[in-house]
């Protein structure tokens, strides 16, 4: 990021990589700028910063942020993968990505600083101890508006919660971290962070303001195990 002075009024941040946010949705075009939370957000964004949805989307997470890591390459420094559920209310997005970036490989909003694989239920927040968590996000459901602080921000993780990853793209490559195309939505965030973890890339989280209208259930589903069976025949006894 460059400092620009503008004399007496001071100094202004002037992004000096491009960004791109990617997200997979399965609204048709229409529905989705009519109707997503994204949406929402990518319309009043005026700093930049672009965005490439993937419309009325059948395939898994991870073979669409695979899509987007090749067909990016060389174009955008920094790509942010998003749930489509998620609304980005943070005027300095673009400067928060640019002072993460300059410590970490892959950006998020929480995570831990410790991950059990062994642990009975594997969602990042239920593999840690509460006194490694990191981050914050703001939820919306049915109504009802409330902010999660896990912990301190701007720290560095170990893992990092899938609904919003921030990435370096030339660093991904250099170090041939993809994501597991065997994780279709379910545990895809968990695996990402052990492969990027393996190939020595850092992980941080950053005070980036979003809101989060995804909660649900899906710990109950037969999805779940079968994922959460995958990742720990792929994890188990492996550093």
């Amino acid at each position: 990021m460059l400092l620009k002075s503008l004399g007496s009024k001071g100094f202004r941040f002037i992004m000096s990589h491009t960004i791109c946010i990617v997200s997979a949705t399965r609204h048709s075009k229409e529905d989705f700028w009519n109707n997503a939370p994204l949406a929402y957000s990518l319309k009043k964004m005026t700093n930049g910063i672009d965005n490439h949805v993937y419309y009325q989307n059948a395939l898994g997470l991870s073979e669409v942020y695979n899509r987007a890591l090749e067909q990016f390459k060389g174009y955008y420094d920094y790509l942010v993968f998003v749930h489509d559920d998620v609304v980005i209310e943070d005027l300095f997005l673009d400067d928060k990505l640019e002072m993460g970036m300059s410590q970490a490989d892959i950006i998020g909003l929480a995570g831990s600083k410790e991950m059990d694989l062994n642990a009975p239920m594997l969602a990042w927040h239920l593999m840690s101890p509460r006194e490694s968590h990191c981050g914050e996000v703001a939820h919306s459901k049915e109504g009802k508006n409330w902010t999660t602080c896990f912990g301190p921000t701007r720290s560095p993780v170990l893992c990092l919660d899938g609904l919003f990853l921030a990435v370096n793209v030339k660093k991904l490559h250099e170090k041939q971290v993809t994501f597991d195309q065997s994780f279709k939505f379910h545990h895809y965030d968990l695996d990402f962070c052990c492969s990027t973890h393996k190939a020595g890339l850092k992980m941080a989280v950053m005070p980036i303001r979003v809101t989060h209208f995804g909660l649900g259930d899906s710990m109950n589903s037969k999805e779940w195990k079968d994922s959460g069976d995958l990742f720990r025949k792929k994890w188990n006894n492996k550093e």
